[in-house]
């Protein structure tokens, strides 16, 4: 029974999911009321209230109390809000991780160095600033570590990459701990030094290369202590 629910709930998603997509429902327009959508669709109102709920969550709709519930404006963003399913990996997938940021942070980093603001200078001073200070306290260096690459992000101005950035918060996190635990702490301090000034300069090019140093360095090192783990395992 409770599957059946579910199933009729994503159907109904999917229903108005294609009506916004297809543009038969625009921004600021209000939306077919439950009992309607329940009516032509053959589910239940609370199939349907499931799904407008879901929607509302993902800020594609809005609902006005007393007044029905209307489209919002659909900025490039909100299409990664459908990413959110699929990004339940296992945490420990280290290796992939590293691949899947060297994609997006290379870039980040040029974008950064072209389009940031003094303030976003400011915080990544303030970061590694924090990181020289705790080189030997893995918990503070891990969180400035990651503050650190969330602001690079930030100072891309691209909305994109600043949500992929937000929905990938908890996997940012726990992996930096896992590469403070493999690696140390310290040793990405000077390889943030160097992609700190290439931002500061306005060297894009530079900035860019020293974060990919920076990112495949790190795989290497831990490819390298994961297959030494693999091959102890298996004497």
């Amino acid at each position: 029974m409770e599957q059946k629910k579910m199933n009729t709930s994503e159907i109904v998603y999917r229903t108005i999911e294609e009506k916004i997509f297809n543009k038969e429902w625009t921004p600021g327009m209000k939306i077919a009321s439950e009992n309607q959508l329940s009516q032509e669709l053959g589910v239940s109102r609370m199939s349907v209230r499931e799904a407008i709920e879901k929607m509302v969550a993902l800020n594609v709709l809005t609902k006005k109390q007393g007044g029905g519930t209307f489209v919002n404006e659909l900025s490039p963003s909100i299409y990664l809000n459908s990413l959110i399913p699929m990004l339940l990996f296992d945490n420990d997938n280290l290796l992939d991780v590293l691949e899947f940021r060297e994609v997006i942070e290379v870039d980040s980093a040029r974008l950064c160095a072209e389009r940031c603001d003094e303030e976003t200078i400011g915080v990544l001073e303030s970061c590694y600033q924090i990181m020289c200070d705790n080189n030997n306290k893995s918990p503070e260096f891990s969180n400035a570590d990651y503050q650190f690459h969330m602001e690079i992000a930030k100072g891309t101005k691209n909305s994109l990459i600043i949500k992929v950035n937000s929905i990938l918060t908890d996997i940012w996190k726990f992996q930096q701990k896992e590469i403070n635990r493999y690696l140390g702490p310290s040793g990405g301090v000077q390889e943030h030094k160097k992609i700190l000034d290439a931002i500061k300069a306005r060297d894009s090019e530079l900035a860019a290369l020293f974060m990919k140093r920076h990112i495949e360095r790190t795989y290497n090192e831990i490819f390298t202590i994961k297959a030494r783990e693999e091959s102890e395992e298996n004497q």
